[in-house]
């Protein structure tokens, strides 16, 4: 810990390790975008994407995490922030140690209830914050992804991109003004310094 920040008279602690929450304030990946993997080896994506998909399934007409990209979206975000891969490949590795230790396979050929229950026992001893972020970015890379959003249309009708798009709207019935132009003046007229009046 590094005692490095005062507010008023008290020193703060703060941590060493880089917070993920801001330190991805300086990429900007776009979501949905059809990419590789750039700095997970072959194994460790493997495990990513196991990972992001036990934390979302696929469900109804909605794919899970991993088939629309959310480990490559996590490798692309953390290869524009360096200060990250630690984090992940630490949280990478250790899922496949819990793996190897309890069920004697790798994470990704775990059976979904063995890699909730591998999920569960990380998160329950993760200090790096590696868990928060990984599900965060998962949730960020599906809920924004536009086969995520277009399932989620048709299944209950939200539109997940109306407050940005907008939509469509009746033509306003002029009509409804009919009582409010028979009414007299509810204002009066007032002159100014120079004799305008307004």
């Amino acid at each position: 810990m590094a005692y490095d920040r005062k507010q008023g008279q008290h020193q703060v602690a703060q941590s060493s390790r880089p917070d993920y929450r801001v330190e991805v304030g300086r990429a900007e990946v776009p979501v949905g975008a059809s990419r590789t993997f750039v700095i997970l080896d072959p194994a460790r994506a493997a495990t990513l994407k196991a990972w992001t998909e036990t934390l979302i399934p696929a469900a109804g007409r909605r794919p899970d995490a991993a088939s629309v990209g959310a480990a490559e979206y996590i490798d692309a975000t953390v290869h524009m922030v360096p200060a990250l891969r630690p984090a992940l490949i630490h949280g990478i590795d250790e899922l496949e140690r819990l793996a190897a230790q309890k069920t004697q396979a790798g994470f990704s050929a775990c059976s979904t209830a063995e890699r909730e229950e591998l999920l569960r026992q990380f998160q329950a001893a993760d200090d790096t914050d590696a868990f928060s972020m990984v599900s965060d970015f998962t949730y960020e890379a599906y809920y924004g992804h536009p086969d995520v959003l277009a399932a989620m249309e048709t299944e209950n009708g939200w539109r997940g991109m109306g407050p940005i798009t907008g939509g469509e709207m009746p033509p306003f019935d002029a009509s409804l003004l009919g009582r409010v132009r028979t009414m007299p003046p509810r204002y009066r007229m007032v002159e100014t310094e120079r004799g305008a009046k307004r």
